[in-house]
């Protein structure tokens, strides 16, 4: 019986240590927070410090007071705003817990290095997501956030010539989900299937119960598949960026180009190019179409080390050029006839 009394004493005594450890940390960080986004995550328990990251919106013109400040949980556009830019950047934010907090604006400093030589004005509006599930929690918590952020896009859209879309990781799945409402989409390592993810990922990097995961799935397939068959009203183009070598990466790129352990076959009907990296390939700079690309990289964090080797700004350059291109011009016409013809490369394993 003394036994058993003790062995109580242990289990209550370890159990209030890994509280009061979890309940240090959370204090420790919880201005960048490292925990708290896990923890709402898997209680879907909203925490006004984090909901106040959700949204950050960035002006061009200093100036303007015509979006109300403290209203980042639930941002909407003021219609009569008359200071507006030609350009909208809309960046998503990848994992918190992976990059060490949650970033609020995260790609600001390239968005201004890519403009840094021209007379182009935009505007930001950056994303993080308090709940780190792929954006699929809307401020209320009720696993509306692709119809949240899908809706806000739209809207974007009505009042900006030209919308881009740029997130990795987590923050690259958003991108890939609603490249269909944007003018240029960017995606770096986006992870098009949470249920691919290895544990270590699930707990340290995102969550994702397996309902939703069917969910960004669904929306990446549609998604491509209405940019490559050209279904939109408007002119549009996904790239996505993988590290061939990465063995996250090639899990989620089997699921699109087919091939890998299981043999999946190739979504041909989504996909208008893959090929590996080449910033002198006309497709870099075309303004339709879904195109792959690969990088002779093992990292998951791609951009960052495309911005490391100073190759980042130059390929975004390229991208971004698309958005200054007619419909009616030969470039386009030229781009048009390249969609074709569809190359598929092996991945490396």
């Amino acid at each position: 019986m003394l036994q058993w009394k003790w062995l109580l004493f242990l289990i209550i005594l370890v159990v209030v240590l890994i509280f009061l450890t979890i309940y240090l940390l959370i204090k420790r960080h919880r201005g960048h927070g490292y925990f708290l986004s896990k923890f709402s995550a898997f209680t879907r328990i909203r925490f006004s410090g984090l909901e106040k990251r959700r949204q950050t919106y960035c002006p061009a013109n200093n100036k303007c007071q015509c979006h109300l400040k403290g209203s980042a949980a639930h941002i909407e556009p003021n219609l009569l705003c008359t200071h507006r830019s030609p350009t909208l950047y809309m960046s998503f934010a990848g994992a918190a817990m992976v990059v060490g907090g949650v970033r609020t604006t995260e790609w600001r400093g390239s968005m201004r290095e890519i403009h840094r030589d021209t007379n182009d004005e935009f505007d930001a509006l950056f994303f993080t997501d308090p709940a780190q599930c792929f954006y699929l929690q809307d401020p209320d918590y009720q696993w509306e956030g692709l119809t949240y952020y899908r809706n806000l896009i739209k809207l974007y859209g009505t009042l900006y010539q030209r919308v881009i879309l740029i997130g990795a990781s987590l923050g690259g799945s958003m991108v890939c989900m609603c490249a269909d409402l944007a003018t240029v989409s960017i995606a770096f390592n986006p992870i098009l299937d949470p249920v691919l993810l290895g544990l270590h990922w699930r707990i340290m990097g995102a969550f994702c119960p397996a309902r939703q995961a069917e969910v960004v799935r669904n929306q990446v397939h549609n998604t491509m598949e209405k940019i490559n068959t050209n279904k939109n009203d408007h002119n549009c183009v996904l790239h996505i960026h993988w590290s061939q070598l990465s063995k996250a990466d090639q899990r989620q790129a089997h699921g699109v180009i087919g091939g890998g352990k299981h043999s999946k076959p190739i979504q041909t009907e989504c996909l208008t190019s893959v090929l590996d990296f080449d910033i002198d390939n006309a497709n870099m700079s075309t303004s339709s179409g879904v195109h792959i690309w690969f990088h002779r990289s093992k990292e998951h964090i791609l951009a960052m080390q495309l911005k490391r080797t100073n190759q980042l700004i130059p390929m975004l350059k390229r991208h971004l050029t698309a958005t200054s291109i007619g419909l009616n011009t030969i470039s386009h016409i030229l781009d048009e006839k390249q969609r074709q013809d569809l190359v598929i490369i092996n991945i490396s394993l």
